[in-house]
């Protein structure tokens, strides 16, 4: 049961680990990039009444990592996230 709940921990950190990254470099490139709005589009979906599914498990090996790693890899993204910001602030500023 102990190896269980181990291997659940793991999974978890490394879960939480991509989707900080992740939310991290969402956020950057949304403070840096322009959205251009789109028409809307309709569109008709059709399913097949009986739908086949196949499960396919995959192993995930993750590497050992403390907290003070992992949040030295977020607060680096942020900081190359603040500098890109202030480098196309600058850029704006001299056109």
């Amino acid at each position: 049961m102990t190896k269980v709940t181990q291997k659940m921990k793991k999974l978890l950190l490394g879960t939480m680990t991509v989707t900080m990254l992740l939310a991290t470099s969402a956020g950057a490139s949304a403070a840096t990039k322009t959205t251009v709005s789109a028409e809307p589009v309709q569109a008709t979906v059709v399913f097949p009444t009986q739908a086949t599914t196949t499960v396919q498990f995959t192993k995930v090996h993750l590497k050992r990592t403390s907290a003070k790693q992992l949040s030295t890899q977020v607060q680096t993204a942020v900081n190359a996230s603040a500098l890109n910001l202030d480098q196309r602030h600058r850029a704006s500023q001299l056109k």
